[in-house]
């Protein structure tokens, strides 16, 4: 059984852009704002579109939404919602940890998030003796994965 890759990727839905970048239609309430995918998963493009603009191409793309633009417009909401959401916890996580939103981490603050991690992790199966490049490895996926959620999120201006 072969599954095909998602060929786009809900981000949300703003009001910072309010010009379509399809048809070049101005003065709307809201824009959805897509990643548009390539076969493996990566983001090709970032688009913002009028909802039924966003209807329209992604029935180009062999994705046809029942309900059209006010169906893609109710998902990117969803989308920014749960984006909003995943931000507000990315910025409790880096600051639990005592690392920068932006910019790179000294090595003092890298050393206490180390520390940081293995105390609240320590008595997982797999946990190792703090000082471990495993702990430090960890550390750097999540601050990798926490400052990605907050790039998307100030696509959306969140």
């Amino acid at each position: 059984m072969t599954t095909t890759a998602p060929k786009f990727r809900y981000i949300g839905a703003t009001d910072e852009c309010i010009e379509c970048q399809k048809c070049g239609k101005p003065n709307l309430k809201y824009t959805v704002v897509l990643a548009i995918l390539d076969a493996d998963g990566n983001e090709e493009e970032i688009t913002y579109y009028g909802s039924t603009c966003a209807a329209r191409a992604l029935a180009a793309r062999g994705m046809r939404v029942k309900g059209g633009g006010r169906e893609i417009l109710q998902r990117a909401q969803y989308a920014t919602e749960k984006l909003n959401a995943e931000a507000k916890d990315a910025r409790r996580m880096l600051r639990l940890y005592g690392l920068p939103e932006t910019g790179d981490p000294t090595e003092a603050q890298l050393f206490q998030a180390e520390l940081s991690y293995w105390h609240f992790h320590r008595r997982a199966l797999w946990a190792k003796p703090v000082g471990d490049p495993m702990w430090r490895e960890h550390v750097a996926d999540m601050l990798a994965r926490k400052r990605a959620t907050l790039a998307e999120a100030a696509l959306l201006g969140l």
